[in-house]
């Protein structure tokens, strides 16, 4: 009996919420029974043409001599499956004057690494940020665009000296340094939870 009514009571929930996704579908006119359309006109003479606009490439020129700035951001990476933290990927992007991604390939770029703590402890203390990791390493290419979790720098979460106070990791900071001299910095913040043993 309990079973039957949570059974009607998800389906009732299930109707309920797609019954509110009704209101994305177009409506209709009421006046010639077509969709309404919403166009801004364009300024033109004679027959309207069709509007298509201009896409801009996502690459800039091929090569570091045309980064400007660097992105960085990281990803946790459950590699065996248990849902526990075992490293980071650290992500990187880097973008013109332009504000476009730069690929690059073949081209030796280093990277300095470091990890601290927050700015606060368990109990929500505020303290200095600790370091937790220092690491470098050297990429050859960009990253490419897409959904792509093992690609990056991979920190393992084995190699962070978190204590039990420690809230997890706050922020992360890297310095990369082109071959032509160009030293770009770039960093993210975060509060992930210190890992549980």
């Amino acid at each position: 009996m309990t079973r039957t009514i949570i059974i009607l009571l998800l389906s009732l929930a299930f109707l309920l919420v797609t019954a509110g996704c009704t209101s994305v579908l177009p409506v209709q006119n009421p006046e010639n029974g077509q969709p309404y359309v919403t166009q801004t006109p364009l300024p033109s003479e004679g027959t309207p043409e069709v509007y298509a606009p201009q896409v801009q490439t996502s690459s800039s020129a091929v090569g570091i001599s045309a980064i400007s700035r660097m992105l960085i951001w990281a990803e946790l990476v459950d590699c065996d499956g248990y849902h526990e933290m075992d490293g980071l990927t650290l992500k990187y992007r880097f973008y013109d004057t332009m504000n476009r991604p730069v690929a690059f390939d073949g081209t030796a770029i280093s990277m300095d690494i470091t990890i601290y703590t927050p700015d606060t402890d368990r109990r929500n203390q505020q303290i200095s940020p600790r370091l937790l990791y220092r690491g470098s390493t050297t990429i050859s290419r960009s990253l490419p665009e897409g959904d792509y979790p093992l690609r990056g720098i991979w920190v393992p979460y084995r190699e962070l000296a978190l204590l039990d106070q420690d809230r997890g990791i706050g922020r992360i900071h890297i310095k990369a340094t082109l071959p032509n001299g160009m030293v770009l910095e770039a960093e993210e913040r975060y509060i992930w939870p210190q890992k549980r043993s």
